[in-house]
């Protein structure tokens, strides 16, 4: 998967936003976690960090060495004349590459409201949750109680086929009309119990340092950091 997605904001048009999240659901599902968030902001805030309306700040090592200035409610501010930036903590991935967490006072969400970023990131999360289902059956394939296959046995598709319907349900959030803005928020809760029951599926594999389970809880830290706003109330929507 190629890095130079041409750059587009919200604004361009849904045909070239469609795109992107095409391509970074892509890259999530067949590279992992840093690739994708690599492209998805390369494609809609280079040079910028995005971030969240507590101020948080989640992204790929190289993405913060690189990117001068963060957002705020009141637009692009420079790092170096902003506040004291405060690391949190640097997450290792399953790719051998890191997320740095921030925390930069003062900065959130830019003007736009919810951008290009934050809506992008359900897209790479449902690519990283198709990922860890695939991962979780191949373990499982693997792997045999008294000769049958774990894969096959009827709890464990059970849980499987929960996992599925999680992918399934934030699709067609992801698809359908969004007329209170609700959508996003609904996708991101279906996503989480979708990888928790991957994460159970894996077992002791999904607790390893460097396994599919960093992935995992990388895709659940990033929900939380750009949570999406509440829902529009029924007399405030156009």
């Amino acid at each position: 998967m190629s890095l130079t997605t041409p750059r587009t904001r919200p604004e361009t048009g849904g045909r070239a936003l469609s795109a992107v999240h095409d391509a970074v659901r892509e890259a999530a599902r067949d590279h992992g976690v840093a690739h994708a968030l690599t492209l998805l902001h390369a494609a809609t805030s280079p040079g910028l960090l995005p971030a969240g309306h507590g101020g948080h700040v989640l992204v790929p090592a190289a993405v913060e060495a690189t990117s001068p200035s963060y957002d705020t409610p009141d637009g692009p501010r420079a790092r170096r004349s902003g506040p004291h930036e405060e690391h949190l903590a640097r997450l290792p991935l399953p790719d051998g590459d890191a997320l740095v967490a921030l925390r930069i006072p003062g900065a959130g969400p830019g003007p736009r409201g919810a951008t290009g970023w934050a809506h992008g990131l359900v897209h790479l999360r449902l690519g990283l949750a198709e990922r860890a289902l695939r991962e979780a059956a191949a373990h499982l394939r693997g792997r045999s109680v008294q000769g049958t296959a774990m894969l096959n046995l009827p709890p464990v598709r059970a849980l499987v086929a929960d996992a599925a319907c999680g992918l399934a349900e934030a699709r067609a959030l992801l698809r359908a009309p969004d007329a209170d803005g609700s959508a996003p928020g609904r996708a991101h809760r279906a996503l989480d119990e979708a990888g928790r029951v991957c994460l159970h599926l894996l077992g002791a594999t999904g607790f390893a340092t460097g396994g599919p389970g960093d992935a995992i809880r990388a895709s659940e830290l990033l929900a939380d950091t750009y949570a999406p706003p509440p829902p529009i109330p029924e007399g405030d929507r156009p």
